[in-house]
C-alpha cells in the first residue's frame, strides 16, 4: 500500500508499532514452536553504519520471524566487521543489510568487500529505501562473488529466502538474478551523462568575478567559537515544516499541505504530533538546545579557502 501511494509514512510506522507490540505477545509461542523443529533457516540482518532508520528491517525480521526462519537482528549503525562477526559466531545461512540513508549504500559496498576478503559464500540482501536494483547490480553484486540480491519491499523477501535456501531452486533463481544484474548493467553502461564534464581549466577559466575593491564586508560582533542556547519555544518559530513533511513522504508546502486533497489529513495529524512532541519537551524540559557556531575570516587562495584565526590573518 505504501508503495502504491495508498498508505502514508506516518501511518506505516504507527502500523510498525502495533505490530511490534503484537509479535511481542506472539514471541513465547514462536520460540515455543521453534523448539518443536527445525526452523528454515538462520538471517543476520542489521541496518548498516551510519544509518539509524530500522522500520522496514523490523518488519522484515517479523514477517521472516512467522515464517519460521530465526533471526538475529544487529539493530542499526552497526559496522561491517560486527555483522560478518556474528555472521560466522551464529552460522548464518543469509546476511541481509537495511538503510535509508544515501551514504548507506557505499556502507553496503563495503560489507559486500569484506564478504568476499573473508571467504563469505552466504547469500547477502539489499533493501532499504534508497536501494535499487541498478545500484545492486552495478555497485554491490560486483564486489562479491556469493549471491547479491535487492529485495524490493518487505512482502518480497519470504519468496526470495525460500529461494535462495532451496536445493532445488537456489542455481536457478542465483543464475536468472545474475543474467538480470547482466542485463541491468550493460543498460547503465550505455547511460550518457545529461551534461558533459567541464575540464578544470575550463572551470578555472570560468571563475566567479567580483569587484571586491567596491566591497566592504560586513564585520562580525564576535570571532571564534562560541556556544549558544535557545529554548524551544524559540526554535520553533524557525522550523522549516516543508522539509519535515517531506521526510514523511508528504509532499507538500507547507501550510498549504494541510488543506491538500491527497494528504492533508494525515499531514495535519502529523503536524499536530510534532506540536504535541514540541509541547511536552517544553513544559517538561526533558531537552535543552545548545550549539555551537565559529565565525572566523577567511579568504580565497587560487582554489582553495583559508580560514584564520583572527583578523591578524597570520595563522590559518
Amino acid at each position: 500500500l505504501f508503495g502504491e501511494g495508498k498508505m502514508f509514512l506516518p501511518q506505516v510506522v504507527k502500523s510498525a508499532r502495533v505490530m511490534k507490540q503484537a509479535v511481542a505477545y506472539l514471541e513465547p509461542f514462536i520460540e515455543a514452536s521453534k523448539e518443536q523443529g527445525k526452523t528454515n533457516g538462520k538471517m543476520v540482518i542489521a541496518t548498516v553504519k551510519g544509518d539509524v532508520h530500522d522500520i522496514g528491517k523490523n518488519i522484515v525480521g517479523v514477517v521472516l520471524q512467522c515464517n519460521n526462519y530465526e533471526i538475529v537482528d544487529l539493530g542499526v549503525m552497526v559496522p561491517a566487521e560486527k555483522i560478518l562477526r556474528t555472521a560466522k559466531e551464529v552460522n548464518a545461512d543469509l546476511i541481509g543489510l537495511s538503510g535509508l540513508i544515501t551514504p548507506s549504500l557505499d556502507e553496503m559496498v563495503n560489507v559486500a568487500k569484506e564478504m568476499e576478503r573473508q571467504g563469505f559464500t552466504i547469500p547477502l540482501l539489499i533493501g532499504g529505501a534508497t536501494t535499487s536494483k541498478a545500484h545492486t547490480a552495478v555497485k554491490i553484486e560486483q564486489n562479491y562473488s556469493g549471491p547479491t540480491v535487492y529485495v524490493q519491499n518487505a512482502s518480497r523477501t519470504v519468496g526470495v529466502v525460500a529461494a535462495l535456501l532451496s536445493d532445488t531452486q537456489r542455481d536457478d533463481f542465483v543464475a536468472r538474478t545474475r543474467k538480470e544484474y547482466e542485463t541491468v548493467r550493460i543498460q547503465h553502461g550505455r547511460k550518457k551523462p545529461r551534461t558533459p564534464p567541464v575540464t578544470l581549466e575550463a572551470a578555472r577559466d570560468n571563475d566567479f568575478a567580483f569587484d571586491w575593491q567596491a566591497y566592504t564586508p560586513p564585520v562580525a560582533h564576535r570571532l571564534g567559537v562560541q556556544e549558544v542556547e535557545a529554548s524551544i519555544e524559540t526554535l520553533r518559530n524557525y522550523i522549516d515544516w516543508t522539509p519535515f513533511f517531506m521526510t514523511w513522504s508528504l509532499a507538500g508546502k507547507y501550510p498549504r499541505i494541510l488543506e491538500d486533497e491527497v494528504v492533508g489529513v494525515e499531514a495535519q495529524r502529523l503536524f499536530k504530533d510534532a506540536n504535541d512532541m514540541l509541547d511536552k519537551l517544553s513544559a517538561e524540559k526533558t531537552l535543552n538546545p545548545r550549539g555551537v557556531v565559529g565565525l572566523f575570516p577567511a579568504n580565497r587562495v587560487g582554489d582553495d579557502i583559508e580560514i584564520y584565526r583572527d583578523e591578524t590573518r597570520t595563522h590559518v
